[in-house]
């Protein structure tokens, strides 16, 4: 019995041994050289680039708070930027849990650029947390370290309607939830309606990729580009990808595995190299993620795709700007496919927690309350869970001009589409394989030998 239970830890710590291999390996293929003054440009850079960090020692120091006998549940959370959901999650939700539960609910926030390094220095020593997030990634990175929680999954989709389309594709692996997607980040289409109307045009509903590429083109030498990133940025991923999805240029089968849909790659290459010629300028090849949002706030640019903080920005630097933007879906696709992108934001459990259940009731709670947390974001936080998408939704179903938010959910997609947020797809997302293709074609390489490229990088990150 004792050299059974002693191949089981043996077996067990291998596990966990080849689960900090793979992290170090994509961190350092990912990241690179660390440095200092990290802000939203590196938002995902780092973290979401796939749950990467180095297993360097990260030790919480806090006073003792907790009573020797008393239940402590560890969470370790991503720093929001809107700090007033900080506020709400520490100081209301786990405050709350904890007197219900009679527990006591620690939250070491962490900001983007070391969550990767505390969720590996968790993994190095198996303690620290019971309950941590992750950021842009799917639990596919952490599979070895996870616990089942398909029970949860089931019961939060049983009492709010089903998850979203494509929520699996983030939190199953193999057929069993290992993480609870909470909410993601949208990506719609930021738009100065007034430039637009300079031009003679508007930006519909049925707003094609072909029409912004016509009346960009009418823009641009109006004085007012559009701005797609072609950089080593996360942004230019979540802008980039979903145009590929519209154009059925997929990289991935509905499995996960590396299909490239060759012919519709090389066509939208060639269309993103008409678009950057036509509508764009040489600045978007080296952009970081405040680019875009200085880039409209400022009422240089026409168009961009970001999250509502450059539309919330431009209301606070920029009123004369602000009062022309308005909030769109992405462009139509080949046969008026529209897909959508968001950053996802999920939760997973250690296997090695002491405390599994009441982690579970946590997350239970937490996504049940999950309109809670939309509001305390300010409308950055979108949940998963269908039957929270009633009308008026916090925050966005109350400005006019953030109401069609509340049907982004219908077309969103996440890495990795049409399959699942797999350790190769993030890692795609982590080298900027995207759009290094995309800037590759931009200045003139020919698109099928960018294409082939891109597919021999891909096809060497180890699974």
């Amino acid at each position: 019995m004792k050299n059974r239970r002693k191949n089981r830890r043996t077996r067990d710590s291998r596990k966990v041994e080849a689960q900090q291999t793979s992290i170090v390996a994509l961190n350092e293929e990912a990241t690179g050289p660390s440095s200092s003054g990290v802000g939203r440009r590196d938002f995902l850079k780092l973290s979401l680039a796939a749950g990467i960090g180095m297993a360097a020692p990260m030790i919480f120091v806090r006073k003792a708070t907790a009573q020797p006998g008393d239940r402590v549940l560890k969470v370790v959370q991503w720093k929001h930027f809107v700090p007033d959901y900080d506020k709400y999650f520490n100081d209301v939700f786990a405050k709350e849990f904890g007197e219900k539960h009679k527990c006591k609910v620690e939250v070491d926030y962490v900001g983007t650029a070391d969550l990767p390094t505390a969720i590996a220095a968790d993994i190095s020593r198996g303690g620290g947390h019971d309950v941590f997030h992750l950021n842009g990634t799917g639990a596919a990175l952490y599979d070895k370290v996870l616990v089942d929680v398909s029970d949860l999954a089931n019961q939060l989709a049983k009492a709010h309607g089903g998850w979203i389309p494509f929520a699996q594709s983030i939190g199953q692996v193999h057929g069993k939830w290992l993480a609870i997607p909470s909410w993601y980040i949208a990506y719609p289409y930021i738009v100065n309606a007034g430039y637009f109307k300079e031009v003679g045009e508007s930006y519909t509903d049925k707003t094609s990729w072909h029409d912004l590429l016509r009346i960009g083109a009418k823009l641009k030498k109006a004085g007012h580009p559009i701005g797609i990133p072609y950089s080593q940025t996360p942004d230019a991923n979540d802008n980039i990808l979903p145009m590929m999805w519209s154009f059925k240029a997929y990289m991935f089968d509905q499995a996960g595995n590396i299909a490239f849909k060759k012919k519709e790659i090389v066509e939208v290459l060639k269309f993103g190299a008409d678009l950057f010629q036509q509508t764009m300028t040489d600045e978007v090849l080296s952009w970081d993620d405040s680019s875009n949002n200085r880039f409209i706030a400022s009422g240089k640019g026409a168009v961009v795709c970001n999250p509502i903080s450059a539309y919330r920005t431009a209301a606070k630097d920029n009123p004369d700007v602000y009062r022309n933007l308005d909030i769109d879906k992405t462009p139509l696709g080949v046969g008026g496919v529209r897909l959508n992108y968001g950053r996802s934001m999920s939760y997973g459990i250690y296997n090695f927690s002491k405390q599994q259940d009441l982690a579970k009731e946590f997350l239970l709670a937490m996504n049940s309350e999950a309109l809670q947390g939309m509001e305390a974001s300010t409308g950055y936080n979108n949940p998963f869970l269908s039957g929270l998408y009633k009308k008026p939704m916090p925050v966005i179903g109350h400005e006019p001009k953030l109401e069609l938010l509340q049907d982004f959910y219908k077309d969103v997609r996440f890495i990795g589409f049409p399959g699942p947020m797999t350790k190769v797809a993030t890692a795609m997302y982590a080298k900027f394989i995207v759009p290094t293709m995309f800037a590759e074609v931009a200045k003139g390489k020919n698109p099928r030998a960018a294409m082939e490229d891109a597919e021999t990088k891909l096809r060497a990150i180890p699974v």
